[in-house]
């Protein structure tokens, strides 16, 4: 009976344990996934998906320009978060042969 209640404490700390490391491994998010998720796809969603929009860095930086502009990007993200999502733009949405190329 003795062996029962440590392999059941066992068991019951092992599955504890590992849920929990799952659920943290699945809320570490780039930081720069995390600004695209915050400021982007509340309006780009659904039809207008950005996954197909392929641009450089520096056409990135005039399309953010100008919804900054616009009043479209509201609020608009501190110069570090613009620069990180410029930077995870660059890197997911690039064109294939220049990914990330121009970092300014």
């Amino acid at each position: 009976m003795r062996s029962t209640r440590f392999l059941h404490w066992f068991l019951i700390v092992f599955l504890a344990s590992t849920s929990f490391t799952f659920a943290v491994e699945e809320k570490a998010v780039e930081p720069g996934a995390k600004i695209f998720e915050e400021t982007c796809l509340s309006c780009h969603k659904g039809k207008e998906t950005l996954d197909q929009v392929r641009l450089t860095r520096d056409k990135w930086k005039e399309a953010v320009d100008r919804m900054i502009d616009s009043a479209f990007l509201d609020p608009v993200p501190s110069k570090d978060k613009l620069k990180t999502l410029l930077d995870h733009l660059a890197k997911t949405k690039g064109p294939a042969d220049s990914v990330g190329a121009s970092k300014n």
